[in-house]
């Protein structure tokens, strides 16, 4: 009878697979298809996109997984016995709080009118969701060696706060990206351009009819070079979170998975505000990370 399998086996295969996955998700999302989220889902629905469902929604249900996987993994670490913090109860907390601000705080702050998420997107990112939120929750509660944060001069800990500062600085770059879309529709908004008007003479109305949404020119001291600080932002936190795990085997598969879906998106994104506006920002040459890409 066949024995079964040893968890941590288990989480090293999956681990490298996770890492392995980035290859044909940059290469399906870059070269094949741009996903169908946001302004690139197209008007016309292709058949294996399933029905679209309500953005706020969908984004709940394909990051609640992660939410899950820390409540279910937050029971088994150990209670602490001084008033010293763990590094693995710190991380496992950065984990939780940028997933309480991506599952819960920012679908109540979306637009009501944002674009619908297509079935087989949900369905995906909640695969990949699943997954992801397992291998980082299940390291830091199970395999991680718990050592305690503190203020001293070692190399390690040192890596670790520097990491730490990294995360909270991508997590501010993201926030505050994501308030700079987010307000690009209010009247009068003062970070906002708005479509020229030779532009919109020329495509504005094939815009509108496109899919019912109006599209500005962002405007903020971080999107002066790139046209996704927000994208950016996220890979900034997860770096910051890599490092303060010590590039740890499933922050690195994380890391470099949450790239290669976030820089087709990014390079998308650019070439459609460039194809959109004929006023884009010169300087702004970048997609998603500053003279690199």
């Amino acid at each position: 009878m066949a024995s079964d399998p040893d968890p941590f086996e288990l989480h090293t295969t999956l681990s490298h697979l996770f890492l392995l996955s980035s290859i044909p998700t940059y290469l399906l999302t870059r070269c094949i298809i741009v996903a169908p989220f946001g302004r690139h889902v197209p008007k016309q629905n292709h058949w294996w996109f399933g029905p679209k469902f309500d953005a706020r929604w969908s984004w709940f249900l394909f990051e609640f997984p992660n939410l899950i996987w820390a409540w279910y993994y937050y029971s088994s670490m150990p209670y602490p016995k001084s008033y010293t913090i763990s590094t693995n109860v710190m991380l496992m907390s950065l984990f939780t709080l940028h997933y309480i601000n991506r599952d819960i705080i920012y679908p109540l702050r979306m637009n009501p009118n944002s674009q619908k998420v297509p079935l087989v997107v949900t369905i995906a990112a909640g695969i990949i969701t699943t997954w992801n939120g397992y291998l980082q929750c299940f390291y830091l509660a199970q395999i991680r060696q718990d050592s305690p944060l503190s203020l001293s001069l070692s190399l390690e800990n040192i890596q670790t706060w520097v990491g730490i500062g990294f995360f909270f600085l991508g997590m501010g770059i993201n926030i505050h990206s994501d308030a700079v879309l987010r307000n690009l529709r209010l009247n009068n908004s003062s970070t906002a351009k708005p479509i020229s008007q030779q532009q919109n003479q020329q495509n504005g109305t094939r815009l509108q009819q496109h899919d019912q949404h109006a599209y500005y020119i962002p405007h903020s001291p971080w999107f002066t070079y790139i046209s996704c600080p927000n994208f950016f932002g996220e890979l900034v936190e997860w770096f910051g979170f890599s490092m303060a795990s010590h590039f740890s085997l499933p922050s690195v598969a994380f890391l470099i998975y949450t790239a290669s879906n976030l820089i087709p998106r990014g390079i998308a994104h650019h070439y459609w505000y460039q194809q959109k506006f004929e006023d884009y920002p010169r300087e702004r040459k970048w997609a998603v990370i500053p003279f690199i890409v």
